[in-house]
């Protein structure tokens, strides 16, 4: 299987701005940050960055606030980087898929903890 340009750009991206944020950025309001995935153009012009940040909404807001106003900075370095003749602008957004596969994960332990209840509370006739 032959994967496009485009993903293969994506996954440098990916490797790229993970290695800018352990080494060269220092905002004390963007936390525990970890890139997701990199959903890339097929022109490369365009890179959507997904993150998960971990914390309350307000670590959140404030991990993402402190992302954005470095992304000047993250474009300069990811273009000089990945030394491509096309620059490529990023986007960031915030990757709330993992948030919702562990609510739907905790309805469905709840679902079955309750059918478990149910089940435990039957009783079976004695067949003596």
């Amino acid at each position: 299987m032959e994967f496009k340009r485009a993903d293969r750009v994506a996954d440098r991206i990916s490797r790229e701005i993970s290695d800018i944020l352990l080494k060269k950025i220092n905002d004390p309001r963007i936390g525990f940050v970890t890139v997701t995935r990199v959903k890339c153009s097929d022109d490369l012009r365009n890179a959507t960055v997904y993150f998960s940040i971990f914390g309350d909404d307000t670590k959140k807001k404030e991990s993402m606030a402190g992302l954005k106003s470095a992304l000047p900075f993250f474009q300069k370095e990811v273009f000089k980087r990945l030394d491509i003749k096309v620059p490529t602008l990023l986007y960031f957004r915030l990757d709330e898929s993992l948030e919702e596969g562990n609510k739907i994960e905790k309805i469905l332990k709840e679902l079955r903890d309750e059918r478990k209840e149910s089940d435990d509370g039957k009783s079976t006739p004695d067949p003596a």
